[in-house]
């Protein structure tokens, strides 16, 4: 019986330049989110440690929020030769969409305390939950 040799399409070490270093790059960073609701407001969390509040970006324009952050670049300062970098504080966008019937953007809430952006999503006056109506037999 014959055995048939399998011809790899690619060389198996043609990727190898792709390594952990490149693939772990901090390359379109997005932050973890967590979103929650009560029956008042929508809370959104964005977990983003060792940032400087003055360099958030939130707006709220046509139902969309966006949250971004632009780190401050030091223009002349020399790059230390890193041995190892597992973290960068690179600059991030989120976009978010929202309902326009349910959430009054007037009301929005930011604070940053601890590494956690916190927004605070007040809703409509109209999306609130309304009491059971009585309805009285006759």
């Amino acid at each position: 019986m014959k055995l048939v040799n399998y011809n790899r399409p690619f060389p198996s070490d043609l990727f190898r330049f792709f390594d952990d270093t490149v693939t772990k790059a901090n390359y379109g960073y997005r932050p973890a989110v967590n979103i929650a609701e009560t029956d008042e407001a929508f809370f959104l969390e964005v977990l983003a440690p060792g940032r400087k509040k003055e360099n958030f970006h939130i707006a709220c324009n046509e139902g969309t929020l966006e949250v971004s952050y632009t780190a401050e670049k030091n223009g002349e300062e020399q790059t230390p030769n890193f041995r190892l970098r597992e973290f960068n504080l690179t600059d991030f966008h989120r976009r978010f969409q929202l309902d326009d019937k349910v959430i009054n953007d007037e009301g929005i809430d930011a604070t940053y305390v601890d590494g956690i952006l916190r927004l605070t999503l007040p809703k409509r006056e109209e999306a609130l939950p309304k009491a059971p109506r009585q309805i009285s037999v006759a």
